[in-house]
């Protein structure tokens, strides 16, 4: 079992606050969910990667494909990892994780590759300022 941080400094602590706050950079399916930072995965993933440098910041990028789980669930679960910590700005807590199985993740890009997607760059702005 890897080590999880969800809230490593202050810029992760900015960008869940923007995310909870701004429904409009969740995924459309997630904007009216009750947990709003749980189901952001992927745009608090890509804003922190690229606020900590991008390719530069030493984070590694990893997707989870739930069908590589199990073949009857469905979606996927975004994070980042610092060597052997995993940095997933989605859980409420570190022990919220104990149950992902992180292993199965594969290292990738991000869906637009290493340029912000255009809800990140909302968030990126927004942080910039």
């Amino acid at each position: 079992m890897p080590d999880i941080v969800v809230e490593p400094d202050k810029t992760a602590r900015r960008i869940r606050e923007y995310v909870r706050d701004h429904p409009e950079v969740r995924h459309k399916d997630y904007r009216e969910c009750d947990n709003p930072v749980r189901e952001s995965c992927y745009v608090l993933s890509e804003a922190y990667f690229h606020l900590q440098g991008g390719q530069d910041s030493g984070l590694d990028i990893y997707c989870l494909s739930w069908d590589d789980v199990d073949e009857r669930y469905e979606g996927t679960h975004w994070f980042l990892r610092d060597g052997e910590i995993v940095v997933d700005l989605s859980l409420a807590d570190p022990s919220d994780g104990d149950g992902v199985p992180w292993d199965v993740a594969r290292r990738r890009a991000f869906i637009t590759g290493y340029e912000p997607s255009a809800r990140t760059e909302q968030v990126l702005e927004a942080l910039n300022t």
